[in-house]
């Protein structure tokens, strides 16, 4: 197996085993909402930092700001249309974490649960793949770190809320284990997929970095900010520049 596509693997694991932490954070130390809300505002800075500054920046300059701005409506666009289909199950809230907005319980729709498990899966696909992108352009561990810590702590937090979302619409923890579990693996795969389907060159990257900040965008509007907001958290605006000027610092 090719060194590149290893190291994607294990980098992409890395990140998705945010997921795992977060899950397992939930299971064993319950917060209340208000807590959980200021965690998923800095989470979500988190990644429309990433987006902004990581992403779609270097699309603009590699390729133009309109093939950029392009690619980042077609990720965006691509996100929602995946995510309609999953509220139409029963999934539109899987990043709740269940005190102020309640999941739905399998009793009460059926299928549900299945749909938060690819819903679940699914939302951590397009940063897993910039992961891919970054081995695939001779990025090693080091030089995609600030992206790889970056990623690991918002999936923390997406991991966190939802897992307590989950718990209190009474799904077990073998459940929850479960499905993080087969996230974490899903975030490896993907970034994966992303090293194999990137070609080296900086157009082909541009196009591909651009459709997912425009997906990472879409997933923090449409499944954290809800969240974050909800009940309003004390100093949410506040909380999610911290978390947006804590990229700034992981890479400067």
């Amino acid at each position: 197996m090719d060194t590149g596509l290893i190291q994607a693997l294990l980098i992409g694991l890395l990140s998705g085993m945010g997921l795992l932490a977060g899950a397992a954070f939930a299971v064993f130390v319950p917060l209340s909402h208000s807590r959980i809300a200021s965690v998923v505002a800095v989470g979500a800075g988190l990644l429309l930092a990433a987006a902004s500054l990581e992403l779609i920046d270097k699309a603009a300059m590699d390729a133009s700001p309109i093939a950029a701005a392009v690619g980042f409506c077609l990720g965006a666009a691509a996100f929602s249309l995946v995510n309609l289909a999953l509220r139409r199950w029963g999934a539109e809230r899987r990043k709740r974490c269940g005190e102020c907005v309640r999941q739905p319980s399998e009793q009460e729709v059926a299928g549900s649960g299945l749909a938060i498990a690819i819903g679940s899966i699914l939302d951590n696909v397009p940063e897993s793949m910039v992961l891919g992108f970054a081995v695939q352009a001779g990025e090693d561990l080091f030089t995609a770190l600030p992206l790889v810590i970056a990623f690991a702590l918002a999936n923390a937090v997406e991991g966190l809320t939802s897992a307590s979302g989950m718990l209190q619409a009474r799904r077990s923890r073998r459940y929850v284990f479960t499905i993080w579990g087969f996230a974490a693996l899903a975030a490896a795969l993907s970034a994966a997929v992303g090293w194999m389907i990137y070609t080296g060159e900086e157009t082909h990257r541009a196009w591909l970095q651009a459709f997912a900040a425009g997906a990472l965008v879409a997933l923090v509007l449409e499944t954290l900010a809800p969240e974050a907001v909800h009940k309003m958290a004390p100093c949410a605006g506040l909380l999610g520049a911290i978390g947006f000027a804590l990229y700034l610092a992981l890479v400067g």
